[in-house]
């Protein structure tokens, strides 16, 4: 295992993380800005995805051109990503490149120079990646399920925008989301490699005693967990040979004492070849080729998802089983040998994530932006393995209550004979 990360808030207000690791080449460094999809204005969904590609545009020191022969220059990963809490920038590379790695990911995200022109090229690219991720059967059956789910809330909204939307948000709007957001009290820089802990801290802080910070306007109210709603939902595509499926219902959420629980029966219903669903679905009725359950979860909430994609004809029947599974699994809980399978594969893929660079380092920010400290392995082990099968039981038990299970389908179907009150029923 290794030694605990170094956390030390800056005067400035970030909050850096460094998790030194002896026995690689190479480090990840990222920049996490609380900065996602459920912070954004109704009407300009999309603002932090739009973001993270226009900093990378331009900043006050280089051109578009320039970024780019620097991130080839460092070899390695450079990439981003928006989520629905947060912004992630990140650099994969060689020990020596350290300084380097830092003055570019600083540039890109503390210096943005994004013209008019800038934002107008890429507006047109997002709306060409919202049409592709419309052309994907199975992250629209997905996406349609959590917009109706938690229709009400920003947790709902999808984290592109929409072309209404995304072709709403003008300049002034993304530097006026910029100033709010990118502030240095959002801001955390996690690394994770070969690096020496105090230089690695020294760098940064040097790096922003030359920026000064701006003060963080929290927004006024409290916050609100989102309400699911019960819903059956089907997009006809006839051009499709298949019926995409999202069975959906309510989980805990990242600051729950019942994660573990959450994670566990995640992995029981649908996390592997020898899950329930797996075998039920596929393996003894041979309904689906693939059948598997995702677990989300965020701040103030999170959700199981149940994916599939069928023949049309058996669409009913994948969902006749399912719901009969879930059943099942809520009256009978899961089994001693079950739950020693599950906890081995949740343990298992968590000590391999130790071997990763980019693993430790995102590890790292999501533990200090839902919990406020970094919890060492050995401890987030012993967490799963105190798991009980009551725990799982009383988890699952929440999660099938039967009024929130809901359905999303996308595919060359018509209306399904199925209520939200039948699925309530069904369990």
């Amino acid at each position: 295992m290794s030694a605990a990360v170094v956390r030390e808030v800056l005067d400035s207000g970030v909050t850096v993380l460094v998790d030194r690791m002896t026995d690689v080449r190479s480090f990840s460094l990222g920049f996490f800005v609380r900065a996602g999809s459920e912070a954004e204005p109704a009407g300009r969904r999309g603002l932090s995805h739009f973001l993270e590609h226009l900093l990378f545009k331009r900043t006050r020191r280089r051109s578009n051109v320039e970024i780019a022969r620097a991130i080839d220059r460092l070899g390695g990963d450079v990439d981003a990503f928006t989520t629905k809490e947060y912004t992630g920038f990140y650099c994969r590379t060689l020990d020596a490149r350290f300084g380097e790695a830092l003055d570019l990911l600083a540039d890109v995200v503390l210096a943005p120079a994004f013209t008019a022109a800038d934002v107008e090229i890429e507006r047109g690219v997002i709306l060409e990646e919202i049409g592709e991720a419309n052309d994907n059967p199975e992250d629209l059956a997905h996406e349609n399920f959590v917009r109706a789910f938690w229709k009400d809330h920003p947790l709902g909204a999808p984290i592109l925008g929409t072309p209404a939307t995304v072709r709403a948000i003008r300049r002034e709007d993304l530097s006026r989301y910029y100033r709010a957001r990118y502030t240095p009290r959002n801001l955390i820089v996690a690394v994770a490699g070969h690096v020496d802990p105090a230089a690695a801290v020294a760098a940064i802080e040097k790096l922003f005693r030359r920026r000064p910070g701006r003060r963080h306007r929290k927004a006024a109210g409290a916050e609100r967990a989102p309400r699911p709603h019960a819903h059956v939902l089907v997009r006809p595509r006839p051009g499709l040979e298949q019926a995409h499926l999202c069975i959906g219902m309510p989980a805990s959420s990242q600051t729950s004492g019942r994660r573990y629980a959450a994670s566990l029966l995640d992995v029981v219903l649908g996390g592997g070849m020898s899950s329930r669903l797996f075998q039920e679905v596929r393996e003894r009725r041979g309904l689906v080729y693939t059948i598997g359950s995702s677990l989300s979860s965020y701040r103030l909430a999170g959700y199981e998802a149940i994916s599939a994609a069928c023949a049309p004809k058996n669409l009913p029947r994948v969902i006749e089983v399912t719901l009969r599974e879930l059943s099942r699994l809520k009256r009978s809980g899961v089994r001693p040998r079950e739950l020693a399978w599950a906890k081995e594969n949740l343990t298992s893929n968590m000590v391999l994530a130790l071997e990763s660079t980019v693993s430790r380092m995102s590890s790292a920010a999501r533990q200090e932006f839902y919990l406020g400290r970094i919890a060492s392995p050995e401890e987030l082990l012993a967490k799963v393995e105190a798991v009980t099968a009551d725990e799982v039981g009383e988890e699952a038990g929440r999660a099938l209550d039967g009024g929130s299970l809901s359905v999303s389908v996308v595919g060359n179907v018509g209306k399904l004979a199925l209520t939200p009150a039948d699925l309530a029923s069904a369990l």
